[in-house]
């Protein structure tokens, strides 16, 4: 059966495929009424990001025969690497792998009658390229403290698709905000740049570092960078009324693909946080585009009324100097596999759920976007009046503007009405195109001090 497994395989690469970690046990299921059936056997596949000279260890656990095979993608197909053929109901797979690159780990039924609950697992022993997640984010913080996790990723693979250096001056302008006006303490503030931002070192930070925050705690998470809309994945059982998926369009694993991160798995992270309050900040858009409107350089005289940002953070040099934050999907889909169950695979038998519907749930959740999910969201370049060098998004900067010197009772539907207000008149006036920016969340009429306060 594993020879028929592999040959199926480079097929199969094109199904959605769910990433496993090293160290992870994860759950699946054979079903013939999945639609994924090779000569009418059941089979799921998942995606592993394998380094050269890596040891590992696969194994799948079932309550009926199982198959197990290993297949390294080439851009010319699969190479089947190792195969488990068996009639039990436990088989392992021990290899070294060849090379850095995406691995597939295909599991089906011994027969046509081989169906129900698995459970795949890998292990990782003296991989020098794989990343020690508990010694970067140890976790066991105070419980009641505020944690922060800041992502700009403005250097793409390539240089198409490049934000220059604006997103790098958001974290670093969200920081400021953070650490001065909210008073965070600066060492629970992660902040994660470009090839840092890759989809699994933000999933990773996400749960270690902001899964820090319990019920008396705070958690922030700050996203800069391209975003994207993509095809609706049909495995989700969340149907978009556009028939399309937003996406974070990151890094991928390890930093050597494009990445995304689906809207329906930050609805899935943070619902899984136990922080008491969350608060969720996008600057990004969902357009799909790849266009870059507007004029190369804009002058800081633009930007309506007077922002004062604190000097030597806005500096960095923008290879791109305006336009918007969108990617498009043709770009990015070949590059990375839609994932078959990529919601499955961060919480196992969870419903999946996009971050507007989690926030419509009667929690502490806030969501600050900088654009509807139809439009776009400019990026800025320019020098302020005393001469220095500024870059960031139009949003991030008006943001920072609004808040920094607001007054305690400011609340989150107060401060994005006079952002959405500001960001409105200079799209439309400057740029020739709408960005209005978003606030979800039961607790908007909150005052934004009280809710990133230490309680």
């Amino acid at each position: 059966m594993a020879a028929q497994v592999a040959r199926g395989t480079a097929d199969r690469a094109t199904a959605y495929a769910p990433l496993i970690l090293p160290g992870q046990a994860l759950p699946g299921e054979l079903s013939a009424d999945d639609n994924h059936t090779d000569a009418g056997v059941a089979y799921d596949l998942w995606t592993y990001q394998g380094h050269q000279d890596e040891h590992v260890v696969v194994t799948v656990n079932a309550g009926y025969d199982v198959d197990l095979a290993v297949a390294l993608m080439t851009t010319t197909g699969a190479a089947l690497i190792a195969a488990a053929d068996s009639a039990h109901r436990t088989v392992t797979v021990e290899l070294k792998l060849p090379k850095d690159g995406t691995y597939y780990l295909s599991v089906s039924g011994g027969s046509s009658s081989a169906e129900g609950a698995y459970t795949l697992s890998v292990q990782s022993h003296g991989s020098v390229s794989a990343l020690d997640w508990a010694r970067l984010y140890p976790g066991g913080g105070d419980p009641s403290e505020r944690y922060a996790l800041l992502v700009g990723v403005s250097d793409y693979p390539g240089r198409d698709n490049d934000l220059g250096g604006s997103p790098l001056s958001d974290v670093e302008l969200m920081r400021t905000l953070l650490v001065e006006k909210y008073g965070f303490k600066p060492d629970n503030i992660l902040i994660l740049r470009d090839v840092e931002g890759n989809r699994e070192q933000i999933i990773q930070a996400f749960r270690r570092h902001l899964g820090q925050a319990g019920p008396a705690g705070t958690a922030v998470f700050y996203y800069s960078g391209h975003g994207m809309q993509m095809p609706d994945n049909r495995y989700i059982q969340d149907p978009e009324p556009d028939g399309k998926d937003e996406a974070l369009a990151v890094w991928g694993t390890q930093g050597d693909l494009y990445g995304y991160i689906l809207d329906d798995e930050m609805g899935i992270l943070v619902g899984d946080l136990a922080a008491g309050h969350v608060l969720v900040v996008l600057d990004d858009c969902y357009s799909g585009t790849a266009t870059r409107a507007g004029p190369e350089v804009f002058d800081w005289k633009d930007i309506a009324g007077n922002v004062t940002v604190p000097k030597g953070i806005l500096g960095h040099p923008a290879r791109v100097a305006g336009g918007t934050r969108g990617l498009q999907w043709r770009t990015v889909a070949a590059h990375v596999e839609t994932p078959r169950q990529y919601v499955k695979s961060l919480r196992p038998g969870s419903t999946p759920t996009n971050v507007e519907d989690l926030l419509s749930q009667p929690a502490s959740h806030i969501l600050l976007a900088a654009s509807a999910d139809s439009e776009t969201s400019a990026g800025l370049t320019g020098q302020t009046p005393d001469g220095q060098r500024i870059s960031g998004g139009l949003f991030t900067l008006l943001l920072y503007a609004t808040l920094a010197n607001a007054p305690e009772s400011t609340t989150f539907a107060g401060a994005m009405a006079e952002v959405r207000r500001r960001v409105v008149d200079f799209s439309t006036t400057k740029l020739g195109q709408t960005q209005s920016p978003q606030v979800e969340g039961q607790q908007q009429t909150q005052s934004i001090a009280a809710f990133l306060s230490k309680r």
